[in-house]
């Protein structure tokens, strides 16, 4: 059983690739202070960081090389990460009534992954529609 089942190859490299591309995504958006304030982290804690870093890349690399994605995974994934960076800027700009920058970056970057996404969609369409 294990990893020769499709569907459980399929959903374990998907959530592999997600996890650490968010993983890495998320470590960046924190290190740059682009969305809060930039930590300061001692030398230790570099070393840490770095271990971190190093572990989701190889995570992503297994993820990726356990099963390459199909067009309609590619397109869940998609629209599941479009969805959640549309829900939470938005859900946190109801709930503290304010809206500032990081709000505005965080909302295109769904607006972007969703239209990517609905363009996949496009493309599954048509590839049923032919012969």
């Amino acid at each position: 059983m294990g990893l020769r089942r499709p569907s459980f190859r399929s959903a374990t490299a998907f959530f592999l690739v997600a996890f650490s591309t968010a993983f890495l995504m998320t470590i960046g958006m924190r290190l740059t202070g682009w969305f809060t304030k930039a930590p300061t982290i001692s030398a230790d804690q570099n070393k840490s960081l770095g271990v971190a870093i190093m572990i989701s890349v190889i995570t992503l690399a297994i993820g990726a090389s356990i099963r390459r994605m199909e067009v309609a995974e590619l397109r869940s994934a998609l629209l599941g990460a479009a969805s959640v960076l549309l829900a939470l800027p938005l859900s946190q700009a109801a709930i503290s009534q304010s809206w500032d920058v990081a709000t505005t970056i965080i909302t295109l970057l769904g607006v972007v992954l969703l239209i990517a996404g609905l363009i996949v969609s496009l493309s599954i369409e048509q590839r049923n529609e032919g012969p």
